[in-house]
């Protein structure tokens, strides 16, 4: 399954932490609300009509959407976990989420996400049943494609204009002023 929007609080390149420790990796994402009601209304029918025939699903369904207090913007949190267990010998190995652009290649790790950026998100749901008042989808992270990205800088250096220098054509460049 795929979800777009623009991407908030982008932690892909390392871990969340709750309290200190690594939790995992996450993405907020801001769809438009109609794109969101219709998600809501699928998994919905899917959890009644196909997953949970046999159970009582009493109330709303269960879903990793966020409501931000202070903005009201909602957004669809989708995470996974930060590290998986390699089945041969029992390690923990730590995972990378693949990032990609718009032209399939990857973003460098050093780039980080921005709020703000479009992208597309691709994840697997699982459907769940704890009881008949706590039932629905949690929606886990496996790749994701910025096709719109908005740079995240720790320094503040995103609030400047920098003035581009002009290029320098290779006949402008003497033979001994070249750097190597």
């Amino acid at each position: 399954m795929k979800i777009k929007g623009k991407a908030f609080w982008a932690k892909v390149r390392t871990p969340e932490t709750y309290q200190g420790n690594p939790v995992g990796y996450s993405v907020q994402v801001e769809m438009p609300e109609e794109n969101l009601q219709r998600m809501k209304d699928y998994f919905t029918d899917k959890c009644k009509n196909e997953q949970f025939t046999d159970k009582r699903c009493d109330g709303e369904i269960t879903l990793p959407i966020k409501v931000d207090e202070t903005t009201g913007r909602k957004t669809v949190k989708v995470k996974t976990k930060h590290f998986y267990v390699e089945k041969a010998t029992g390690k923990q190995v730590n995972k990378v989420i693949p990032i990609y652009n718009e032209y399939g290649e990857i973003i460098p790790e050093d780039v980080l996400i921005g709020n703000g950026s479009d992208v597309e998100v691709a994840c697997n749901c699982k459907f769940f049943y704890d009881s008949a008042k706590k039932w629905g989808v949690r929606l886990y992270l496996q790749s994701m494609m910025v096709t719109n990205l908005v740079k995240y800088s720790t320094d503040g250096s995103d609030e400047f204009e920098f003035k581009k220098r002009p290029e320098v054509e290779e006949a402008d460049v003497q033979e001994d002023e070249v750097d190597f």
